[in-house]
């Protein structure tokens, strides 16, 4: 088999892991893991009052709480109907440094329902673009 030779003027992904917030969450709100990033982004939206507190420092706040419930809610009728596979719900939000795009993944888990798994994404942006 052949395998051809790369495409070197595709562009580079324009965030890397390192750059992205990330948090776990189990299905009842716990934040089982984050990274500095999203602890960073996160406190940009304290002055919004709904928040979601969990056995960390760091809250969910909103837009993160909302998307919180939104993969929540998908993930339930996921289960509900025996459909196994993964889902992806983005969104985009607003903040004094430019523009931060959410990224709200729902991993059910078959053998342990109560094992599924939320996992939010933040991606800063400071450009005029929306992606």
């Amino acid at each position: 088999m052949f395998i051809g030779q790369p495409d070197l003027a595709a562009p580079a992904a324009s965030t890397s892991s390192t750059e992205a917030g990330l948090i776990v969450l189990s299905m009842a709100g716990r934040i089982l893991h984050t990274n500095d990033r999203a602890r960073e982004f996160a406190c940009h939206f304290t002055n919004e009052p709904r928040r979601l507190q969990a056995s960390t420092a760091t809250p969910l706040r909103h837009p993160l709480m909302d998307l919180f419930h939104d993969v929540l809610a998908n993930l339930e009728k996921h289960i509900a109907v025996e459909d196994w596979s993964q889902f992806e719900i983005i969104r985009l939000a607003r903040w004094g440094g430019g523009t931060v795009r959410l990224r709200g993944f729902g991993i059910p888990d078959q053998a342990r329902r109560q094992q599924s798994r939320i996992v939010l994404t933040v991606h800063h942006h400071s450009g005029p673009s929306l992606w």
